[in-house]
């Protein structure tokens, strides 16, 4: 069992995942009234906070995903999102609308870093340190951001959902959603993230899924 120390929990309790917001990153987010989440109001999420870093809730789900079985080429293997998407729509034989996807996938990003960077919660592999604790991280490009909420769970329901809405077919859509959650969970595996963020990127994709869904034959 952990022990905490005066010296590890303010350690713990401070620690943030950037000093600062990348230039590239801060492009992006001053873009978030653009496209076609220019009116989206994600003003809620802005008040639904992480666990602490030094609450039991967080080193609970630290214990958890040191628990999961590693499997780092599912991880590699749902980290492309329009890709694991493609593949799907190979397989089913209908044409994969590539220029949509992007655009969803494009137009989403500064609201997702304007998220992370708003609670700047440490990954996984951070804290797990302050915690003594070894995790089995399967280090990726797509890591190098703030942990809450998960970008690949936001963007995994929400390209899946349009893509279920598109084709109006009921084995399709299952496998579309069924892909959304797999991409959702590898970064779990990964050990990326965290299950809350995981939770809150799932319902991040569902609301901006419903807020586009609303004009679908404007914008999709």
């Amino acid at each position: 069992m952990f022990v905490y120390t005066f010296e590890n929990i303010g350690n713990i309790k401070n620690l943030k995942h950037s000093d600062s917001i990348k230039p590239k990153h801060l492009k992006k987010i001053k873009r978030v009234k653009e496209g076609l989440f220019a009116n989206f109001d994600y003003s809620e999420f802005k008040s639904k906070q992480p666990p602490k870093n030094e609450s039991l809730q967080t080193y609970n789900e630290l214990k958890s995903l040191q628990k999961l079985p590693q499997d780092i080429q599912f991880v590699k293997d749902k980290d492309e999102i329009s890709e694991v998407f493609e593949r799907v729509c190979e397989r089913y034989g209908v044409k994969y609308p590539t220029e949509m996807v992007e655009k969803l996938l494009t137009d989403s990003t500064g609201i997702i870093l304007d998220l992370k960077y708003h609670y700047n919660r440490p990954r996984p592999g951070q804290l797990a340190k302050e915690y003594n604790m070894k995790l089995a991280e399967v280090i990726l490009s797509s890591m190098k951001t703030p942990s809450y909420p998960s970008g690949h769970s936001t963007q995994g329901y929400l390209v899946g959902l349009y893509l279920a809405e598109k084709f109006d077919d009921e084995k399709l859509g299952k496998e579309l959603i069924s892909e959304a959650k797999a991409i959702s969970k590898a970064r779990n595996i990964g050990r990326a993230h965290y299950p809350t963020d995981s939770k809150i990127g799932e319902e991040l994709g569902k609301k901006m899924f419903r807020f586009i869904k609303k004009d679908i034959e404007n914008k999709l």
